[in-house]
């Protein structure tokens, strides 16, 4: 994983709720999935810190730009 040409963004596609959970997914590379159950579970263990994380990052993080929604991510991304 190399995030120094990542940005985190909001994801505007694949998107449950607001986009937090999907746009950390695509930024870590890991399914959608995992990390909407580990905010799950945040918000059993620790719901007022999970809250307020995802609600801060809702208002910090910027909708996905138009480039971005219009790339495949199921290509082929390796070196010929």
């Amino acid at each position: 994983m190399i995030f120094r040409d990542k940005e985190l963004y909001r994801a505007t596609r694949n998107k449950k709720l607001g986009g937090v959970c999907a746009g950390v997914a695509n930024y870590l590379e890991l399914p959608g999935t995992w990390i909407r159950v580990a905010a799950v579970i945040g918000l059993f263990l620790h719901p007022s810190a999970t809250l307020l994380a995802y609600g801060l990052a809702f208002m910090v993080l910027e909708e996905e730009p138009e480039i971005m929604k219009d790339c495949d991510d199921s290509s082929d991304h390796s070196i010929t």
